[in-house]
C-alpha cells in the first residue's frame, strides 16, 4: 500500500496501471507477478467536485462479451466491438498473435479465435498492434494505450541515450471519448481493472492536498502450465 499526495495544481496524464509485458522490451518479464486489480480509498473530509482532483476514468459503454483484462495468462491490448483482444505470447512459433474468446461451435466452451493471420514479433515502442490485423479488423480495432492517449505507451530516442517519455506529443484530451468522474471524498472505495481501464486525475483546483491509500492486487506475470 501506498500514499498518493497531490499538491494544488497537481494532475496525473491519461494511462493504464498495467501493459502486456512483451510490450515492455527486455525488461517485461522480469517480474514474478503483474498488477490485476486496483484499489484506491480517499482521504479527503469535505472534498467537493469545485476543489478538482477528480479520478476520470474511461470505461467501455457496453459490456464486453466476455471477461476483460486477462485471458489463460495472455493480457488484454485492445477492443474490436465489445469483444476484448488479447495478445498471445506463447506461440508454439516462438512469436505472438492477436485473438478474441469465443464460444465453440456446440456452445459448450471458450475458444481462442487468432485474428491475425501470421504470426508476428512484438517491436518496440511505440505500438501499433493494427498492423498486424486483417484491413477489416484493423479498421474496427481500438488498441487501449497507443503513443497518443498514453504517455507511458510512447518513447523517443534520446541521443543514444535511455529512451525517455515523449509527453508533449503523447497527450490527448481530457474530455475525449465516454468517461465517468469519481470525486475523491472520504471514503470512497474504488476498484478497476489494472489493464483494460485507462483514467487520469484531474487537476486539483483547491488550496489543499487531495490524499488517497491505494494499492494492487497482483497475479502471476506467466501463463500457469
Amino acid at each position: 500500500m501506498t500514499y498518493n499526495w497531490y499538491e494544488p495544481g497537481a494532475k496525473l496524464g491519461r494511462h493504464l496501471d498495467e501493459h502486456h509485458e512483451e510490450t515492455k522490451g527486455v525488461k517485461g518479464w522480469l517480474l514474478e507477478s503483474r498488477r490485476s486489480v486496483t484499489w484506491l480509498v480517499y482521504l479527503n473530509e469535505g472534498w467537493t467536485k469545485e476543489d478538482g482532483g477528480a479520478l476520470r476514468t474511461y470505461p467501455r459503454q457496453k459490456l464486453a462479451t466476455t471477461q476483460v483484462g486477462a485471458h489463460d495468462g495472455n493480457l488484454q491490448v485492445g477492443w474490436i466491438e465489445n469483444d476484448p483482444v488479447f495478445l498471445d505470447c506463447f506461440r508454439p512459433s516462438g512469436q505472438s498473435a492477436l485473438y478474441t474468446v469465443v464460444i465453440d461451435t456446440k456452445g459448450e466452451r471458450l475458444v481462442r479465435n487468432v485474428l491475425t493471420v501470421r504470426d508476428f514479433d512484438v517491436p518496440s515502442q511505440p505500438i501499433e498492434f493494427a498492423k498486424f490485423l486483417p484491413k477489416k479488423l484493423g479498421d474496427k480495432f481500438e488498441q487501449i494505450s497507443t503513443a497518443r492517449l498514453d504517455p507511458r505507451f510512447a518513447k523517443i530516442s534520446n541521443g543514444g541515450n535511455d529512451s525517455v517519455l515523449d509527453n508533449a506529443a503523447a497527450c490527448s484530451k481530457e474530455d475525449e471519448g465516454y468517461y465517468i468522474d469519481v470525486i475523491p471524498e472520504a471514503g470512497t472505495l474504488v476498484l478497476f481493472d489494472s489493464v483494460s481501464l485507462p483514467h487520469l486525475v484531474r487537476e486539483v483546483t483547491g488550496n489543499r492536498r487531495r490524499i488517497a491509500a491505494t494499492g494492487w492486487f497482483h497475479e502471476d506475470s506467466t501463463m500457469l502450465l
